[in-house]
C-alpha cells in the first residue's frame, strides 16, 4: 500500500494548473503517458487482469466521491511488482489535489493488518464491520472493510480543503453493500438514483416510474433510461432521466433529464 502510494505522488509531481486550454490538453496527455509508461493501465483492463489473476469476481462501488477528477487509472499487482498482490484504482485530479480518491482490493488470505493505525469502528446498514482512519492534515483518511473474497481499501487525500470525509467513504462503502446484497434487477440501483435526483431536482413526488432500457455506447460508457412521472399539487408532468456508467466497473458517470 505504502509504496503504491509513493508511485502515486510521484506521478503528480511537477504538475500544476495552467488556464491555457491547449497547454491543459498536452499536459494531460502528457500525463496520461506517464501514467502509462508508470505500470498503469485503464480501470476495466485492470480489473480483468486481476479477475483472471484470482480467479474471481471484482465488484467495484457503484458510487464515486461527489468532486471532479481529471484522470483515471487502473493497476493488478502481483508477485513481480514487489508488492502485496491487489487490484488498485485511483482517481486524481491535477489542479486539485485534495481531490484524490483511491480504491484497493486485497485477497482475503492476503488482507493488510493495518495494526499501526488507531481506527475507529462502524457498521454498515447490512451489518458489515468497518473501519475509519484520519490521519493528521495532509496525509489521508483510510475507510476499510470486507466483503466477498476482497477486502476493500478506500483512500483519500485529508487536506484542508478536502470534499471527501468520512461521510462520503460511507456512502461509496454503503453503495456497494446494497448492489452486491439487493435482489433486485441489475438497473435498481440506477432507478434509485434517477428517483432521488429527479426528487430533488424538481421538488416533487415522482408517482410513477417505468424503467425503459440500456444502451451500451462503448466498452467504457452504457446508459440506462427511466421515464418517470412527478406531481406536486395541480402540476404534474413527465421527463425521462438518463444515468450513464462504467459497465465493467459498474461507476456512475452522469446524469440528464429531458422533460416531456
Amino acid at each position: 500500500m505504502l509504496g503504491s502510494i509513493l508511485m502515486a505522488g510521484a506521478l503528480l509531481l511537477g504538475i500544476s494548473p495552467d488556464h491555457d486550454q491547449g497547454i491543459n490538453k498536452l499536459q494531460d496527455s502528457y500525463d496520461q503517458q506517464i501514467i502509462f509508461e508508470s505500470g498503469g493501465e485503464l480501470v476495466e483492463e485492470a480489473v480483468r487482469a486481476c479477475e483472471k489473476h484470482f480467479g474471481t469476481a471484482v465488484n467495484l462501488p457503484p458510487k464515486l466521491p461527489p468532486v471532479a477528477f481529471t484522470h483515471q487509472y487502473g493497476r493488478c499487482y502481483d508477485m513481480e511488482s514487489g508488492l502485496d498482490e491487489h487490484l488498485e484504482i485511483h482517481y486524481l485530479n491535477r489542479h486539485k489535489p485534495d481531490n484524490d480518491y483511491k480504491i484497493e482490493l486485497y485477497p482475503l488470505e492476503n488482507k493488510q493488518q493495518l495494526k499501526h493505525l488507531s481506527f475507529q469502528e462502524s457498521e454498515l446498514t447490512d451489518h458489515t464491520t468497518a473501519k475509519f482512519y484520519k490521519g493528521p492534515t495532509n496525509t489521508l483518511q483510510l475507510f476499510v472493510f470486507e466483503m466477498g473474497n476482497w477486502q476493500y481499501l478506500l483512500t483519500a487525500a485529508n487536506g484542508a480543503s478536502s470534499e471527501i470525509r468520512q461521510q462520503e467513504l460511507t456512502e461509496i462503502a454503503e453503495s456497494l453493500t446494497q448492489a452486491v446484497n439487493s435482489k433486485d434487477p441489475a438497473y435498481a440501483t440506477w432507478g434509485t438514483l434517477a428517483v432521488t435526483e429527479a426528487k430533488r431536482k424538481y421538488n416533487m413526488d415522482v408517482v410513477d416510474y417505468l424503467y425503459m432500457g440500456r444502451t451500451k455506447i462503448s466498452s467504457e460508457l452504457a446508459e440506462e433510461k427511466f421515464k418517470l412521472w412527478l406531481k406536486e399539487g395541480a402540476r404534474e408532468f413527465g421527463v425521462y432521466v438518463t444515468v450513464a456508467f462504467h459497465p465493467t466497473t459498474h461507476q456512475f458517470i452522469s446524469i440528464r433529464f429531458e422533460e416531456i
